[in-house]
């Protein structure tokens, strides 16, 4: 018999949560630092805009089929080689989906160097496009669309030829390193997998520091082809590291271009997969290229205020996806109905003790959070107003997306693949229709509200199709725990905002008294602090599920560690 697969408990999901989440709020606050240092040199014009957008391509890949698509297919597929056949046949699969993979994204990736290079050889494409826009008919189209001037799109599409010609190799690197995660993740090797994006960020805020350092002028370009490097020095080392992970586990590689059964199973799951998985990414592609044509503004404010809400979600809502997804898949292959709907239910607990504060949390203390993080160098407090409502946008829209991918996920883990793509083709279709007409109007903001309004319809059809699927994923009602959830939240939120307002003229002296940034951000520190005491405390008073587990085994716990009684 094959060696089986510990029985997950929520005993080791708090534990491997706990090691993901630490893997992951180190990877978001490095990515942080990362945008930091790209809004000190470049703020919001027309380099960021064309850095942002080239390294945008590559990372597209990487939600998709790291944080996406690839794990949620593989991972069912590699489960059950594992539960029949052992690691051997595990790692067998492995190997073949490895062969394909690097065929396949080494070419894409030299066709779309190729292109990118060409592109970057053009020039006078602004008179091009100018003349395009002057047109009978083109310019009466335009006017009655409310479409911007095309002026200043040429130098922004040169850049970002030039600077994606020198990102696009680190696609094929991190396409294949999500190979290795999907896999680290079944044998429960979550600490690895963690730290994937730890080296991304890592190297790519070393280049930007010695680009700037060289660069000191100010020679914006060359500081963001530095940047472009580290992006391809963080890929290599994502590659590398659960590789080596994956050796120590027994893996070897093999050239394995022979199909099989397991292989049919995945072609079968990937495509539906990668529609459900990755609508949301599509759509915040499809927003980021729409903006990338309006102005040279326009993509940064939409960019960095989307990087603002998905500390929490990465942290807390991808976190809690990736430790329950393999339990899901264990629960399924074994056809353990009961126990799959109890740990769906226990995650989406999770998320929205998690996600729903954290979004009140960013309307309440909006304009802190954006001046401390983003106000310095290039980027001024006109950016941070202009940031403001699109942070709030998204802020509404957070729970969603924490809760649509735990949702996919138990989808994926019951191969109901192919439903997920209708619903992915529905929510595409809203955001498409929806993002144009109201970017051309209101900028970032309508495309932010197209994505709120996207990701509300997804979460209604996937949970129909969730109440279809098997009762085992509405056996426990969620009604009460998100009750629970919007009052200390909103409760919180009031704490927030007030406390704040409290705290101004102590901040105003501190920024006064030359404490400037520092000052701010340790009040700030502590305002988050006190108002998460206060939700987890209204959320223990309430009597919330999660915290009932939590203090049951903190008394168990104390129980093992008493002294045995005395007798005589």
């Amino acid at each position: 018999m094959p060696p089986q697969l510990s029985q997950p408990t929520h005993r080791t999901h708090y534990k491997k949560m706990f090691l993901t989440a630490g893997g992951t709020l180190g990877s978001r606050i490095l990515g942080l630092v990362r945008d930091q240092l790209c809004t000190f040199f470049f703020g919001t014009g027309v380099v960021a805009s064309s850095l942002l957008f080239a390294l945008m391509i590559p990372n597209l890949f990487r939600r998709l089929l790291g944080e996406g698509a690839l794990t949620a297919a593989v991972v069912p597929v590699i489960t059950d080689e594992h539960k029949h056949g052992g690691r051997p046949a595990a790692f067998r699969f492995l190997n073949q989906v490895l062969t394909r993979g690097a065929i396949l994204m080494l070419g894409l990736a030299a066709i779309m160097m190729f292109a990118s290079w060409g592109v970057s050889r053009l020039h006078g494409i602004d008179g091009m496009l100018a003349a395009f826009s002057q047109r009978d008919g083109i310019k009466e189209i335009f006017a009655v669309l409310g479409v911007p001037k095309l002026g200043g799109l040429g130098e922004r599409c040169h850049l970002t030829a030039s600077f994606l010609t020198l990102c696009i190799p680190y696609m094929p690197l991190v396409c294949l390193a999500a190979m290795f995660t999907a896999a680290l993740n079944v044998f429960g090797r979550f600490g690895v997998t963690s730290l994937s994006a730890v080296w991304l960020n890592v190297a790519m805020i070393g280049a930007l520091c010695a680009g700037g350092f060289y660069f000191a002028g100010g020679d914006l370009p060359q500081i963001a082809l530095w940047a472009c490097a580290g992006s391809l020095a963080g890929g290599l080392v994502q590659l590398l590291a659960p590789a080596a992970a994956l050796w120590r586990e027994g893996w070897r590689p093999r050239f394995s271009p022979e199909p099989s059964p397991a292989l049919e199973q995945l072609k079968i799951i990937f495509l539906p997969a990668l529609a459900g998985a990755g609508i949301q990414q599509i759509n915040f592609f499809t927003s980021r290229c729409i903006a990338f044509f309006i102005d040279d503004q326009s993509l940064s404010i939409y960019y960095y205020a989307n990087r603002v809400i998905e500390l929490p979600i990465g942290i807390f809502a991808i976190t809690v996806a990736t430790v329950i997804f393999p339990a899901l898949a264990m629960h399924a292959a074994r056809g353990e109905r009961r126990e799959m709907g109890a740990s769906f239910a226990h995650g989406m607990r999770l998320i929205f003790a998690i996600n729903i504060p954290a979004a009140v949390g960013m309307i309440a203390l909006d304009a802190p959070i954006i001046r401390l993080l983003f106000e310095h160098g290039k980027f001024t407090a006109t950016d941070t107003q202009a940031m403001l409502p699109v942070l709030w946008i998204f802020a509404l829209a957070m729970p969603f997306y924490g809760v649509i991918t735990l949702m996919g996920r138990a989808l994926n883990a019951v191969k109901e693949t192919k439903a997920q793509a209708k619903v992915a083709g529905w929510v595409f279709l809203l955001n498409v229709i929806l993002s144009p007409l109201l970017a051309w109007h209101f900028a970032a903001i309508g495309l932010a509200t197209a994505n709120l309004a996207s990701a509300i319809l997804q979460y209604v059809l996937l949970r129909r199709l969730l109440k279809q699927r098997g009762a085992e994923f509405s056996e426990e009602s969620l009604l009460k725990p998100l009750a629970q959830c919007l009052g200390a939240s909103l409760a919180m939120g009031v704490f927030a905002w007030g406390a704040w307002r409290l705290a101004t003229p102590a901040v105003a002296w501190l920024v006064n008294h030359s404490t400037g940034k520092p000052g701010e951000g340790a009040m700030l520190l502590a305002v988050i602090i006190a108002a998460a005491l206060l939700c987890g405390a209204l959320l223990a008073t309430m009597r919330y599920p999660e915290y009932a587990l939590l203090r049951e085994k903190l008394s168990r716990r104390k129980q093992k560690q008493a002294p045995p009684p005395e007798t005589d």
